[in-house]
């Protein structure tokens, strides 16, 4: 059984990545690691980088949870209105998307808000990395719902996000209650850090015939 990383330890693995993801600009982000849970501080000039910091800290050997405390300090804000334009440009030109007009896009002081439906858990991930790489985004509030094309009851769902749930080697799906009501898929239980929580709703909303995912899973720690 290999040794669990010190908090020391964690804080340098997740400085070098930072450090060395030639995406970020990392020299104004604090990293700091208690019991675990990382802390990230500081400023970086886009939610892009904002968000792809946090995703190369959860990574990491040991990291229970991040804690993202940066700030995007936008050399020049844009206005919400263009913003909005921005995205809905960027949906409308991506042919993995089948229908961008079922999107709805609203922006308010930087914070955008993706409504309506798409037909897959892989569409619903585009449309999020979509905006994210707007420039003058500094949140994205993805509400968007599947309308799957096949049509599957809520037992045939439920044992499908189970043996995802199962079959991930991240989660332990021993911990996790699974209850499928409509097509919502409802996950309860507790997780040991805040990927595996990630990764078990993944699961779940890339199962057949998802509509919606409840996230109520509790950490551990």
């Amino acid at each position: 059984m290999s040794a669990v990383p010190t908090d020391a330890e964690i804080r340098t693995e997740v400085l070098d990545d930072i450090r060395h993801d030639s995406r970020l600009d990392g020299a104004a982000i604090a990293i700091d690691v208690a019991d675990g849970t990382v802390r990230l501080s500081g400023s970086v000039p886009t939610y892009f980088q904002k968000t792809t910091a946090e995703h190369d800290a959860l990574r990491i050997k040991g990291v229970r949870a991040v804690v993202n405390e940066l700030t995007i300090s936008l050399s020049t804000p844009s206005p919400d209105l263009e913003i909005a334009r921005r995205v809905r440009a960027n949906l409308a030109r991506d042919r993995r998307i089948a229908n961008p007009a079922l999107i709805d896009v609203s922006a308010d002081k930087g914070v955008v808000t993706l409504n309506g439906t798409v037909r897959s858990c892989a569409e619903r991930l585009v449309a999020f990395d979509d905006t994210r790489v707007v420039s003058g985004v500094v949140e994205v509030v993805n509400n968007l719902a599947l309308t799957p094309s096949q049509v599957r009851s809520d037992e045939e769902i439920a044992t499908d996000v189970r043996a995802a749930l199962t079959a991930d080697p991240s989660v332990d799906a021993s911990k996790i209650d699974v209850d499928v009501t409509g097509g919502t898929v409802l996950l309860r239980g507790t997780v040991s850090t805040s990927y595996e929580a990630q990764r078990a709703v993944h699961d779940a909303w890339c199962a057949g015939g998802v509509r919606n995912v409840v996230d109520e899973l509790v950490i551990a720690l």
